[in-house]
């Protein structure tokens, strides 16, 4: 009998094992469809009785409704993001290597006296500038293009997932509960920390939008940069897509300004965008601790562990695991508390203790 059920336990970890094992690199946009559905749930419960006999229709609406105002966007944003790059990498930079080159040659004039700041070796390496970045961008080009594919099968699964789980997320979450192998309040804070999780996500994506839109745009407007405004609003835009950011706009300000001749307008631009790139570091990490309860580095750790292993979706799975894993911990220590020495109990001074020593004998009188 042991045998027999030895076996079973083997071959349905085997199964499973094979299941996820086939899924593996499908998986990702399925679980992000899991975590918009977990987020967008709350609001469908409150929609639905107000749509009456369209009710059944909820989660068709809302899974369309998040493809056209979210995900559509995102890809657009993305792709444009990719194309602007690979442009203005591709573009004759010449002229500009030159022009930075002499700069570096002819050193800085500070009272009278020329500070040389370039050497040999930077000179060369900056004329191997503009040949490396033709390279990057003919790369991204490609990699661009093979990928469309992938991009397609994504979206398509991402939207499958999402209206089954808006559909029948309830009965799924049922089940979890009912062969989830932990008591029922620590599955209930289970549930509960993931969905704060998304939300902290959602509300950290925003807000760094609006933080490092509003500084790119003082930014622009105190250095001179013509049509600020767009600019601004444009960088905004890309601070949505992670590893990609603000940085198009603010690095290519720069390049402007220096070679329109504003030297220290262009300095004070390239320090205004790695406060600005840094920025992205404070302000999410911050809103996601905040509304998660989860410590700022945690957070932080999350969100890089998440796009080293995941890609841009890494913004969302990454702070979700590590919610899980601060989850885990916290259960265990409410199972197993720490133990606290026992005190000894409070001696007297005016009281000698009892001495352990034999009474001595008395001699015979």
């Amino acid at each position: 009998m042991d045998r027999d059920r030895w076996l079973s336990v083997v071959l349905r970890t085997a199964l499973l094992v094979l299941f996820f094992w086939m899924i593996r690199t499908i998986v990702v946009p399925i679980v992000l469809g899991g975590l918009f559905a977990l987020l967008l749930s709350p609001l469908a419960e409150k929609v639905k009785p107000r749509l009456g006999r369209a009710a059944r229709y909820t989660p068709v609406l809302f899974t369309f409704g998040t493809i056209i105002l979210v995900v559509i966007p995102f890809v657009f944003f993305t792709i444009e993001a990719i194309q602007s790059i690979s442009e203005f990498l591709a573009r004759d930079w010449t002229p500009t290597i030159e022009r930075f080159q002499s700069f570096l040659t002819e050193g800085i004039d500070i009272r009278g006296r020329s500070i040389h700041i370039g050497g040999p070796q930077l000179q060369t390496a900056i004329q191997n500038i503009g040949q490396r970045a033709a390279a990057i961008a003919a790369s991204a080009a490609g990699g661009m293009a093979a990928a469309l594919p992938v991009l397609i099968l994504n979206l398509f699964l991402f939207g499958v997932s999402l209206y089954y789980l808006l559909r029948d997320g309830g009965k799924l979450v049922g089940w979890m509960h009912r062969l989830s192998p932990f008591p029922p309040n620590q599955t209930r804070e289970l549930f509960a920390s993931v969905r704060e999780t998304v939300n902290g996500a959602i509300l950290g994506i925003l807000a760094t939008a609006v933080v490092q839109g509003s500084l790119t745009l003082l930014a622009l407007n105190v250095f001179g940069v013509p049509n600020a405004f767009l600019l601004g609003v444009l960088a905004a835009l890309l601070s949505f897509i992670p590893l990609v950011g603000t940085t198009p706009v603010t690095v290519g300000s720069t390049i402007y300004l220096f070679v329109t001749g504003h030297i220290g307008g262009a300095i004070g631009m390239a320090v205004s965008a790695v406060i600005i790139g840094l920025s992205d570091n404070v302000v999410r990490p911050w809103v996601q601790s905040s509304s998660t309860r989860m410590h700022p580095l945690i957070a932080l750790l999350g969100i890089f562990g998440g796009l080293e292993l995941f890609g841009p979706v890494g913004v969302f799975l990454g702070p979700v695991i590590a919610a899980m894993a601060v989850w885990t911990v916290d259960t265990y220590a409410k199972l197993h508390p720490p133990r606290r020495e026992a005190k000894a109990p409070p001696t007297d001074a005016s009281v000698p203790p009892p001495s352990s020593a034999p009474p001595a004998e008395t001699p015979p009188s």
